[in-house]
């Protein structure tokens, strides 16, 4: 399937050539595209870590023949992983459309039958309570910071940061916030009052170095990320524990490193809140995944139906026979028959 299409190879290799860029001197990269492109491919098939995928590679002469890898050593773990994440969701969406052609023109998928289904695919994040996420941004920016004054001495940066007062704060807040005492529950708005000051604090102090590097004509893209970020962490804290107002779901931030996180709740027993991202996956008759959406807020399932039947008539020139999906995905039994009068089976 890969020799047969080569637009898979050039889709990846234009995410990653400059990943693969050679040197000034004409220094070849060790790996080509074609290298990692069907590692990755090894991995996802067979769900491995980065760490087992390089080991079972190299310990395999089918797989290291898969990989076109010759007499070379196979690449290590943390390049595959660099490849992988410089893949943009464009060019994976491609892909699949290339895939989903391919397997049609072959006749390995049919329009018959059609199954949807949506899921929550959650983001590693620890759990965002107010104290967590002000000690997340005051430790991230105190690194930060420190590394600059490091770095660049010729700023004339001498602020101390004190992580371990900060963390103190963060800790008795951590541990006494469930607690029933009127007296402990005071205490824990006074130390969560201190930290949002401390958070605000160096939040200031890292506008203020940012304003003297582009004077003195640096770069710090990681500072420009998360001062932003940051603030937004303290006006949510200030406001929800301080002020006592409460904040839409999709008004707050629950992560400092996963900012697109989102809060979902879909009533599932067990877990009545999740935290990342909501995905609509189609399949065929053959449970061939030739449509997905990772959503950008939270969507209802009956307002994902048309759209998907859209994208499937466009796929296939056709709706399917049989549509088979959860009840979220129909509001009443009169949907159900405005649908069967262009497909057999609902």
């Amino acid at each position: 399937m890969l020799d047969q299409n080569p637009e898979l190879l050039q889709l990846a290799h234009r995410d990653w050539a400059q990943l693969l860029s050679t040197s000034n001197k004409g220094r070849q990269a060790d790996y080509t595209s074609e290298n990692l492109l069907r590692a990755l491919i090894f991995k996802c098939r067979e769900q491995e870590s980065y760490r087992d995928t390089v080991i079972r590679i190299e310990t395999s002469e089918f797989l290291r023949h898969f990989v076109r890898l010759g007499h070379k050593s196979v690449m290590g773990f943390t390049l595959l992983s660099q490849a992988f994440c410089m893949l943009s969701l464009e060019t994976i969406g491609a892909m699949n459309q290339f895939i989903t052609a391919f397997a049609i023109s072959q006749g390995k998928i049919t329009s018959d039958k059609y199954r949807l289904d949506s899921t929550v695919y959650e983001t590693n994040i620890h759990y965002p309570t107010d104290s967590a996420l002000l000690w997340d941004s005051f430790r991230t920016l105190a690194r930060l910071l420190s590394e600059i004054r490091n770095q660049l001495p010729v700023l004339g940066i001498k602020n101390r940061f004190h992580d371990k007062k900060v963390k103190k704060l963060y800790t008795y807040v951590n541990r006494n916030v469930s607690s029933k005492s009127k007296a402990t529950q005071r205490k824990v708005k006074q130390h969560y009052r201190t930290l949002i000051e401390r958070v605000r604090w160096i939040h200031g102090v890292g506008q203020a170095i940012l304003e003297r590097l582009d004077r003195a004509g640096y770069e710090a893209q990681l500072l420009i990320h998360y001062l932003p970020l940051v603030q937004k962490v303290v006006d949510q804290a200030d406001q929800r524990v301080l002020q006592g107002i409460t904040l839409a779901a999709d008004e707050k931030l629950y992560s400092l490193f996963e900012e697109h996180t989102q809060l979902i709740k879909r009533g599932k027993a067990g877990k009545p809140i999740e935290f990342g991202h909501k995905i609509l996956l189609a399949q065929t008759g053959e449970k061939f995944i030739h449509h997905y959406q990772v959503l950008d807020r939270h969507y209802e399932d009956k307002d994902l139906l048309e759209p998907a039947l859209d994208a499937h008539k466009s796929i296939f020139g056709c709706l399917p026979d049989v549509l088979a999906a959860d009840k979220g995905f129909y509001e009443s039994m009169d949907q159900i028959r405005v649908l069967e009068k262009d497909i057999a089976t609902v």
